[in-house]
Order: C-alpha cells, then sequence, then structure tokens
C-alpha cells in the first residue's frame, strides 16, 4: 500500500479503513523522501483487487481522479494531465491534474486513471493538484523489490523543461542556438559539485550521459536507473559516480561537455540557494 507522508511521521500508527468497515493497522515497510511516499504493509483475511497501471501518460489526456469522502463515499473528478511548470518550493517531477470545478477537492486523494480505468498516477497533493506519475512510482517499486531501497542520484540543480517555456522564448533560442528541447537550469545548489564545475542558473542541460532529456519525468527515470545500478554494484548510499553531461551557455554562445559528480542516496534532495550571477538573460 503506498500512503503519502505529507501526512504521516515514521512512528505514526497507521489504520487503515476497509470498504466493509473493518480496520487493520498497517506496518511502515519503507519511507521514500524524495518523492514523498511510504510502503506499508497490511494484513487482510480477503481477497484483494489488483490495478493495473499505464505508464504512457501526456500532457492534455484526459483522465478521472478517484478519493473517497469521511463516508468511504468514492468521489470521482474528470479533468486534464498537464505538465507546469512548479515553484521553487515543489520537485519537478510531478504532473498536474486540472479540472473546471469551481470549488476545492474535499476527499483524501488516490489514484489517477484514464478513460480505460487504468492507473495513470497517484495523488500527492490533494490542494495544490500534484500527482506522482506511474512510469516513476513503476521504478520505485522495482527498485524497491530488488534492493529494498530506493537509491536516486543527486544532481544539485533543479530544471525547467525548455517545452514549458513562452513561445517566444522558444522560437528564439531555436532561431538563434539551435535548441529545441533540453532543461533550463532554474537553481544550483550552494556548494554542490555542480556549482564548483561552474553550472549556473540560466545553463541548458542537453545531454544527460549522451542522452537528449526532454522533460523531468525522463530524468527522474534516469537518476533512478544511475541510482539503483550504482547501489547494486556498491551496496552502500552516499557514494558517489560521474555522470556525463552537455551543457550550453547562451552568454558565451558555447557548448561543453563534462563529467558531474553525483551522489547516490535514498533521502531527499534538498537545494541551497546560492548568490552566483543569473546567466538566463536571453530566454526570457
Amino acid at each position: 500500500m503506498l500512503g503519502s507522508t505529507c501526512e504521516y511521521h515514521r512512528e505514526a500508527e497507521v489504520i487503515v479503513h476497509l470498504l466493509d468497515g473493518e480496520t487493520a493497522v498497517a506496518s511502515l515497510l519503507y519511507l521514500q523522501e524524495h518523492y514523498e511516499f511510504a510502503l506499508y504493509e497490511v494484513v487482510v483475511d480477503k481477497p484483494v483487487q489488483l490495478s493495473t497501471f499505464n505508464d504512457n501518460v501526456h500532457s492534455g489526456q484526459d483522465a478521472f481522479r478517484l478519493g473517497r469522502d469521511e463516508s468511504l463515499d468514492l468521489r470521482i473528478t474528470h479533468g486534464r494531465v498537464e505538465y507546469k511548470i512548479p515553484t521553487r518550493h515543489e520537485r519537478g517531477h510531478y504532473m498536474y491534474f486540472s479540472h473546471d470545478e469551481h470549488k476545492s477537492l474535499h476527499d483524501d486523494g488516490g489514484p489517477v486513471i484514464d478513460l480505460d480505468g487504468k492507473v495513470v498516477g497517484m495523488v500527492h497533493n490533494q490542494f495544490k493538484e500534484t500527482f506522482l506519475p506511474s512510469s516513476i512510482l513503476h521504478k520505485c517499486l522495482d527498485s524497491w523489490r530488488k534492493l529494498k531501497c530506493i537509491p536516486r542520484a543527486h544532481l544539485g540543480m533543479t530544471f525547467t523543461p525548455i517545452k514549458l517555456l513562452d513561445p517566444i522564448c522558444i522560437e528564439r533560442m531555436r532561431r538563434k542556438h539551435n535548441i529545441a528541447s533540453g532543461l533550463l537550469v532554474e537553481q544550483v545548489s550552494k556548494e554542490s559539485n555542480a556549482e564548483k564545475l561552474g553550472i549556473r542558473m540560466g545553463d541548458v542541460i542537453e545531454r544527460f550521459n549522451g542522452e537528449c532529456i526532454s522533460n523531468t519525468t525522463e530524468l527522474e527515470k534516469m537518476l533512478l536507473d544511475i541510482g539503483g545500478d550504482h547501489f547494486d554494484q556498491a551496496k552502500v548510499l552516499k557514494t558517489e559516480t560521474d555522470l556525463r553531461i552537455q551543457i550550453f551557455r547562451a552568454t558565451k554562445r558555447c557548448r561543453r561537455v563534462r563529467n558531474l559528480t553525483v551522489t547516490v542516496s535514498d533521502r531527499g534532495e534538498d537545494i541551497i540557494e546560492g548568490t552566483y550571477p543569473i546567466t538566463d538573460g536571453l530566454w526570457r
């Protein structure tokens, strides 16, 4: 069973309310701080119907958000999947559920499903309408089954996908610099390896290990693969490995390829705000 860490503490007693009115105590198996979910074990003496998943979710797709109210009555809300630029205090790997209802949804959140009833994500924050895509969930669950942890490579940066910028900025980047995709650096953590390498806000990361990455969901899946492969060999967390990145800096109109040393950890990644100059003046 999945649970949101926004609501529960490690030592909290979690009671699961079953649909027949019975309750069961859930035992914490694992807490994933970066993606803010927890895995719980619940023992029941009756059959459980498992959901089917669809990892191919895209912006503009019709979807339904499922939840339950205080009486355990099902709440169904129709809406659309969206990519949005996150705020500075939000992680970049979430997608958004947009709907036309004027009032807030008052339920406990749950799965987001497509028109075929397959789960495309799990609600993360019912007020901000964010959800974690099932493609990332699958990566996390596969890692936990294999490694009993969910290691991830920490870059020390946050990004905005170029395709989410203003159309005028996108056209300017394509026309002046022949850049049509990639990730625009929004924040570089103070005293991180990325900062020491000279990466600054406004730089564009075009390739990671030679692969073009166009959105933060793709990036997260790559960081999970890197973290899982490294941990499978090293057998220990909080170790380092190298990631080869291609960087474009608009102010100097130059590209460079560098090795960025990243930390592999299953803890949440915190970005510490720095005070270095901004280089993104050509983009906005």
